[in-house]
């Protein structure tokens, strides 16, 4: 993993060799096969494939695979690597970040990619009335170098600063395409990434084909990536998705459910991946709506929620019991203590908060099986604790808009970091002060975005460690939602889907597969 430290020496140079970021050595030229089509099937679709709006991991994943950022995840997630730089440069006191384009880069369009593209990209993420601004919050400005390079110069130090332009969001993308008609781009983004959009239908599948001017080499010394397209499919019901595999329907499918991964691991032909994920279940919470605008009913809805019961009956033993707000990125600390399963201290803090009998609608996504056992659990013990509450359904893309817009009080969800730094989650969720209303939950607590500040502000890891275990405690045991369970992706594949990976940070680099006929 790749991290900014204390530095010794007056600068920094971070340039990796291309062979460590072309998969090499995952598959030799013999064994690689091109052609072919990968059809996927996953539990949510793309809103949008504009990497300045989106928020949910539908879009995210698919952007994933057709724009690229500057800096890039690496192999697994958990690190980073040269992206459209090929190298970049720290200044000895933190401030001054240089960065080389590679040469001869070009757009799916085949147009060029200029500095000044990426200039404009970077600017656009950054402005703090944009979604993922607060990321770039100690940027001071962006500006062309020269033909090769581009500087970004910091107010203060950000030691996040890297993972923040690994960003989906700071992919570099054609100002000219984006500034003629944002709506078209939207639809089919003028990127660098291995993919771009053959068709995309809103509802059921976007297609991807191969973007002939991608820079990375594969094994056999062509141009990645090796398919010759991908289909994503919009399959929201799991026993579809299942049913499908064994069919032979989709070569890949997403998100198995827990209670079939046993059965689908003992197909013939099939590999179940158990990947490590920056991704956390829980429950949202709205904080401006009542009855959980007491934090004594948020605790009361925690101490009731018998975990140990969701773990067996809903996870079947995958994953963790959560003692965070956030998923266990690099600043996750195990010494915030859980909160336990106790309904007489649920009772007490809910008599103690003078409930008025206020009814608690617990969103579920439609189709959704786990969860909706999840939310009857829940609404078991909840109940128990005194509180009255019901359970709601709606599609997923219905229920992710309420939640954006406030109109809900609980929902059963996940969330994921898109970086390996815990900057970007801490900042989203805690900080009530930004774009977003800390994700959605419009939780506000004052010493929580002056430690987030802090940690963001020192290049000390200990002293980054310290903040970040003080601002999981606070927020965990302010109610901030209902944490459940650290999961790893499960997912499942034909053996003839070869370099297959889902990476910690959440998407699949398609751009490595390959079908073995």
């Amino acid at each position: 993993m790749l991290k900014l430290g204390r530095r010794s020496t007056g600068v920094v140079l971070a340039t990796l060799a291309l062979a460590t970021l072309i998969g090499a050595a995952s598959a030799s030229a013999d064994d690689v096969k091109r052609g072919g089509t990968l059809t996927v099937a996953r539990p949510d679709e793309p809103l949008t494939l504009d990497p300045f709006i989106p928020s949910d991991n539908g879009s995210i994943y698919a952007i994933a695979q057709i724009c690229e950022p500057l800096v890039a995840a690496d192999k697994t997630g958990q690190g980073l690597e040269p992206g459209l730089a090929e190298s970049w440069t720290v200044s000895a006191d933190g401030l001054t970040y240089v960065f080389k384009l590679r040469p001869g880069l070009k757009f799916n369009d085949g147009t060029p990619v200029t500095v000044e593209d990426a200039v404009f990209s970077l600017k656009r993420v950054a402005d703090p009335a944009a979604a993922y601004g607060f990321a770039f919050e100690t940027v001071a400005s962006i500006e062309k170098t020269d033909e090769s390079h581009l500087t970004i110069t910091l107010k203060s130090p950000n030691a996040a600063l890297l993972s923040a332009v690994s960003l989906f969001s700071a992919s570099v993308v054609s100002k000219a395409a984006y500034e003629k008609d944002a709506t078209a781009f939207g639809l089919a983004p003028v990127c660098a990434g291995p993919f771009k959009v053959k068709s995309y239908e809103r509802g059921s599948q976007l297609v991807l084909v191969p973007n002939e001017y991608y820079w990375r080499q594969g094994a056999d010394g062509k141009p990645m990536p090796y398919l010759d397209q991908v289909v994503l499919k919009y399959v929201p019901e799991s026993n579809s998705r299942v049913l499908g595999l064994r069919n032979g329907d989709f070569d890949a499918i997403l998100a198995v459910p827990l209670n079939q991964a046993a059965s689908v691991k003992a197909v013939d032909g099939v590999t179940l991946e158990v990947a490590p994920s920056y991704r956390l279940d829980y429950v949202y919470l709205n904080h401006a709506q009542k009855p959980i605008d007491d934090k004594r009913i948020r605790l009361a809805m925690n101490y009731a929620a018998n975990r140990e019961a969701i773990m067996k009956a809903v996870y079947f033993g995958y994953g963790e019991i959560a003692n965070s707000f956030m998923p266990k990125v690099n600043y996750w600390s195990d010494k915030v203590p859980l909160i336990p399963y106790d309904l007489e201290k649920a009772k007490a803090l809910v008599k103690e908060a003078g409930y008025d009998g206020t009814q608690i609608h617990l969103m579920v996504d439609t189709g959704n099986a786990p969860s909706r056992q999840i939310a009857t659990i829940l609404q078991q013990g909840w109940s128990q604790a005194g509180l009255k509450v019901d359970i709601v359904e709606y599609d997923v893309g219905t229920a992710f808009s309420m939640t954006q817009k406030g109109d809900y009080q609980a929902y059963v969800s996940y969330i994921t970091s898109d970086i390996n730094d815990s900057d970007e989650l801490a900042t989203l969720e805690a900080d009530g002060t930004g774009s977003t209303e800390a994700f959605f939950s419009r939780y506000k607590n004052g010493e929580v975005v002056k430690l987030l500040s802090d940690a963001r502000h020192t290049n000390d890891s200990a002293k980054r460690a310290e903040l970040y275990a003080k601002i999981q405690d606070i927020v965990y045991h302010d109610g901030y939602s209902v944490p459940l369970n650290f999961l790893p992706y499960v997912n499942a594949y034909q053996n003839k889907v070869q370099n297959w990976a889902n990476i910690a940070v959440g998407w699949w680099w398609l751009r490595e597969v390959w079908l073995k006929s």
